[in-house]
């Protein structure tokens, strides 16, 4: 099929999107919230009891998810009503006010979404949560049913920018990426278009297009939300990125332990192979390719494009040192294309609305959006996407809400276990490539952890060493030996066993580790040590001078 049968065919399958006489209602939700089938079938219950014409559609999650499930009630020729926390029980109280009696209970609501505001309802526009992001990567996330190929195509211009790629010739698909000014956002930042010009320039056929979907830092949640609610964006985005540099193999490398969402993408593969996106001549090109899953078990270390590799290969999941690159000699020596989820997600984009569309937001040197996980002691643990540019205080304080319990901000790390530690006076930095890499940390997985007024700097240091030297892959010392020793420190100084020169141990121990460590990960693991030293270091005096915690006196 070309696309416009596909567009057709997705039509006539789902006509009821489009139907503007049909009352949509999208219950929005993780998988693992028991409460959505229930609420579900309340409301399927209450629709034909009372012969309403509508269609209840299960969504995946918004990322917003102490507001699950989330209700949106899109009643024809009026703003979407958005309703957070709903349960069976009230399910008959809102059909009969809203849907029968035009009362859309302004007490309920959280938000509505649309040109016409509701009285006494907050429009999404003045909402932080909402007028701070800018969501292309989780575009879709909320709004569709993640199970049905059409939702994707109709709601979301799904597969248009696979069709509009595949028109152009290699070289220029490379060059509207390259306008876009999209860069990995798998830690890094190297420019896609130059990996992927690379990796079209080597001249070597068998090549390998890879997605890593695993979420190696335990706080990120971007691959398991995409997978679960909106599977298709990365997909499309693998398929312009296997044409673009010549690949017929790709693989989705996923955390075995994400059961729903690896039943979710099975789902979406079949479905693309039915509309022919897959195999020989998609859309009727002379492109082919196949996509697999290959699920590996977590670890931070597999972040790391090179140790990822080696889960395929069955060898020990450890950095290489480059060069060579993946790009040029990867999986089973093959030129190879490495791009996180978001990443690819973010290439479906681009070409379904254009490069321009893309950078125009963010920063010169970082362009488009990035998505951000807010975790530790934040009121709302959301998952989020907001531009490049934008503050860690509008993240922590807005989004967020601050602190829970009404505590105060001691600390924020941002870019997951790796990152460094900033204090509350320093929030108002800007989130981009740059600027984080010039305050000593790293963008990394957009993990933001706050920690509270309660505490402890040299606890909460140890903790995160102790961490990292256990996802240490033990392969180069610099790493092995130098988290094992920054390790064994801290927990003499949390004990107050600690002696005056070990803080200059520390500090030396890690600036030789982001020099000599071969991969990104031990590179930056003394980024917390030493950030909270020269934050804390009052704190770290007092456990070692006066053998007491500032905090717990407090």
């Amino acid at each position: 099929m070309n696309f416009e049968q596909i567009c057709v065919k997705a039509e006539s399958e789902c006509n009821y999107l489009n139907d503007k006489d049909c009352v949509k209602i999208y219950i929005g939700s993780s998988v693992d919230n028991s409460t959505v089938a229930n609420v579900f079938n309340a409301f399927q219950t209450e629709i034909d009891k009372r012969g309403i014409k509508a269609r209840i559609i299960t969504t995946g999650s918004f990322g917003y998810y102490d507001l699950e499930p989330v209700v949106l009630i899109g009643k024809p020729g009026q703003s979407t009503v958005l309703y957070n926390k709903i349960t069976p029980e009230i399910v008959s109280e809102l059909v009969n006010d809203y849907l029968i009696n035009d009362n859309p209970r302004p007490d309920m609501a959280f938000c509505s979404i649309g040109n016409e505001k509701i009285n006494h309802i907050p429009h999404v526009s003045d909402l932080p949560l909402f007028n701070l992001q800018n969501r292309i990567a989780l575009r879709n996330c909320g709004y569709i049913d993640p199970e049905n190929i059409n939702h994707y195509i109709l709601r979301g211009q799904g597969y248009s920018g696979l069709s509009k790629a595949l028109q152009m010739n290699q070289l220029e698909v490379i060059e509207e990426l390259s306008k876009s000014g999209l860069r990995g956002r798998g830690g890094a930042g190297f420019f896609t278009a130059d990996k992927w010009k690379i990796c079209h320039d080597s001249g070597r056929t068998g090549k390998y297009v890879i997605c890593n979907a695993v979420d190696s830092d335990p706080q990120a949640r971007t691959a398991r939300l995409l997978l679960e609610s909106d599977p298709h964006s990365f997909l499309e985005g693998m398929l312009i990125g296997a044409y673009a540099v010549g690949a017929s193999h790709c693989i989705i490398y996923v955390n075995a332990a994400f059961t729903p969402a690896i039943g979710r993408l099975k789902k979406a593969l079949a479905q693309m192979k039915e509309y022919g996106l897959l195999g020989n001549n998609v859309l009727d090109s002379t492109f082919s390719s196949e996509i697999e899953i290959e699920e590996v078990e977590a670890s931070l270390v597999s972040g790391e494009e090179t140790a990822l590799l080696r889960c395929k290969e069955e060898k020990q999941t450890m950095p290489y040192m480059r060069p060579p690159y993946p790009a040029i000699h990867g999986l089973a020596d093959k030129p190879t294309l490495v791009n996180n989820i978001e990443t690819m997600s973010n290439v479906s984009a681009i070409f379904q609305n254009g490069s321009m569309s893309f950078s125009g937001f963010g920063t010169d040197q970082s362009r488009g959006t990035k998505v951000i996980m807010l975790s530790g002691k934040a009121v709302h643990q959301y998952t989020v996407e907001v531009p490049f540019g934008t503050t860690l205080r509008s993240i922590v304080e807005d989004i967020g809400g601050g602190v829970s319990n009404n505590k105060n901000i001691k600390a924020v790390q941002f870019g997951g276990p790796t990152g460094a530690y900033f204090a509350v006076d320093s929030l108002d930095l800007q989130v981009d490539y740059e600027t984080i890499e010039e305050a000593g940390s790293i963008i990394g997985s957009g993990t933001v952890e706050v920690f509270d007024s309660d505490s402890c700097a040299v606890e909460m240091t140890k903790d995160i060493i102790s961490y990292l030297q256990t996802q240490s892959c033990g392969k180069c010392v610099f790493c092995r030996e130098g988290t094992y020793q920054m390790s064994d420190i801290l927990k003499d100084i949390s004990e107050y066993m600690g002696k005056p020169q070990d803080l200059d141990l520390l500090n030396e121990l890690g600036e030789e580790m982001k020099i000599g460590c071969i991969c990104g990960l031990g590179r930056t693991a003394p980024n917390p040590v030493l950030s909270s030293i020269r934050l804390f270091r009052h704190e770290y005096d007092a456990h070692i001078k006066g053998k007491r915690c500032l905090i717990k006196e407090q």
